[in-house]
């Protein structure tokens, strides 16, 4: 994407007017009401999800179930190109190959991405001629790990055999000027991360698989956040994913992965989010790393370094 974006729900400090169906699809592309965790815990019916995106951008109902259908269309065409791929295929049913377990994905808008990583996953899976493992979304705009702690209890009540856990991207993040403070400590995150690996493997029996969030551009960071109250520090990320790697040793390192492409086609024009090429490369990438490990064994990582 080039030019001028309309900021996302996690960088939305301040309400500018969403006017454009370009603007309106760019805010659905990440924000998905069923996920927010009050209402998650007091769930209301589809029609009332989709007049609150409707109120909330200024448009009909019908116009936010169009937008969704593409997005939705253009995430399970890209699966379908990547199925098409015999090596991608393969590594899918390793993965995906056990029908009756749950696959939840916890994380911040990298996650929650309509065209994500996740969604490309559970479209792959879907797509594909063999029963596969359940799949949930349940990653939400903006969070941090302190986010996750708070809601454990819908991944709780989500089942999990397995959980993707991508985070950290917002512990980075900065509010504030002249003066600004980051949201979460290193310590803080390290901390979390350890308590949030605990709860999965001893509180529910599941396996865990920690993902260092991915590498940022600083150069597109700063001409798209200049004088904003929000902003990231690509150093900032990267002790994050540091973090990730000494508390899960087994963690994929996406971080690492992925350095060497921020400055391309990988990164949307704001220097943090995965373009739609960006997240294809991300699924292939952890995709291939899930299915690399020992062959039927348990992708669980070791309990937290303390």
């Amino acid at each position: 994407m080039t030019g001028p974006r309309t900021p996302i729900p996690e960088t939305r400090t301040t309400a500018a007017p969403i006017r454009t169906d370009a603007q309106r699809r760019e805010f659905i592309r990440y924000t998905d009401t069923r996920r927010w965790p009050l209402l998650g815990r007091f769930p209301v019916g589809d029609e009332l999800h989709d007049d609150l995106l409707a109120q909330m951008l200024g448009c009909s109902r019908d116009t936010v179930r169009s937008i969704v259908a593409g997005l939705t269309g253009q995430a399970r065409g890209t699966a379908a190109d990547l199925l098409a791929d015999r090596g991608f295929r393969s590594a899918l049913r390793e993965v995906t190959g056990r029908p009756g377990e749950r696959i939840v994905a916890v994380g911040d808008s990298i996650t929650a991405d309509r065209l994500g990583w996740f969604e490309l996953l559970s479209a792959a899976a879907d797509l594909d001629d063999r029963p596969a493992a359940e799949m949930v979304n349940l990653g939400v705009s903006g969070d941090t790990t302190a986010d996750v702690l708070e809601r454990f209890d819908l991944l709780e009540a989500a089942r999990p055999g397995h959980v993707l856990l991508m985070l950290g991207t917002n512990d980075a993040r900065s509010h504030g000027r002249p003066v600004a403070y980051r949201m979460i400590s290193a310590a803080e995150t390290a901390r979390n991360l350890r308590a949030l690996i605990d709860l999965v493997v001893t509180g529910l029996g599941a396996a865990v698989t920690v993902i260092t969030p991915p590498a940022v551009d600083q150069r597109r960071i700063d001409a798209t956040f200049a004088g904003g109250a929000v902003g990231w520090r690509a150093d900032d990320i990267a002790e994050v994913a540091a973090i990730a790697r000494e508390v899960a040793p087994a963690a994929i390192d996406l971080h690492g992965i992925t350095r060497d492409r921020a400055d391309g086609d990988f990164l949307e024009a704001d220097g943090v989010h995965p373009t739609p090429h960006g997240q294809r490369l991300i699924v292939t990438d952890i995709v291939a790393r899930l299915a690399a490990r020992s062959p039927g064994g348990d992708p669980r990582d070791p309990r937290p370094r303390r």
